[in-house]
């Protein structure tokens, strides 16, 4: 949904690869870069990973690679400039593709509110709806504000900027607003 939104702010449309992977290389707000979507099963998305490596000899520290994580509150975003698969069976498929875990990631949080479901497979395969489904387009507005600083600044400035608590999400409503009040002295 991430790419989806980057593509349509910027006016691209992906191509398709056999069933691999959709891609398109462009320009965006002055940088080179390559969108792509995975069309594998989640848990094959290295393949894909793969060749694109190949293809575009793209260097790890420059590959972003955008997922849901059923591990960060619905509509969180959260990047890193590396690290472990966790329990993202896909990330765990890029990992062993490219042979190595030092990418950035940028994650956007599905998980349901409350108490998680036991039956994980069902919910993330069933369409959310109503406030859910706002949740995670704001999550995915978010991602997407998210990579395009990634690419005017550096993965650094902009894990500072959207890491913070106010713009992940990760705060309840009330939480976030008492964080951000101005007391006068």
């Amino acid at each position: 949904m991430c790419i989806d939104e980057l593509c349509r702010r910027h006016g691209i449309e992906l191509a398709g690869l056999g069933g691999v992977l959709r891609f398109r290389k462009a320009r965006i707000n002055g940088s080179d870069v390559v969108l792509a979507k995975p069309m594998t099963y989640m848990n094959e998305s290295g393949q894909a990973a793969a060749k694109l490596r190949r293809m575009f000899a793209i260097d790890l520290s420059r590959l972003l690679v955008i997922y849901d994580d059923v591990d960060l509150p619905l509509g969180g975003v959260r990047l890193r400039e590396r690290g472990s698969a966790g329990t993202h069976k896909g990330m765990r498929s890029i990992i062993q593709h490219v042979g190595s875990q030092e990418f950035p990631r940028l994650r956007i949080g599905i998980q349901p509110a409350g108490t998680r479901s036991g039956d994980i497979v069902r919910y993330v395969l069933t369409p959310l709806r109503a406030k859910p489904f706002a949740a995670l387009q704001e999550g995915v507005v978010l991602a997407a504000d998210a990579a395009e600083s990634v690419l005017q600044s550096d993965i650094h400035s902009t894990m500072n900027i959207f890491n913070r608590r106010k713009h992940s999400l990760l705060l309840h409503e009330e939480e976030a607003k008492s964080s951000t009040r101005r007391t006068n002295d």
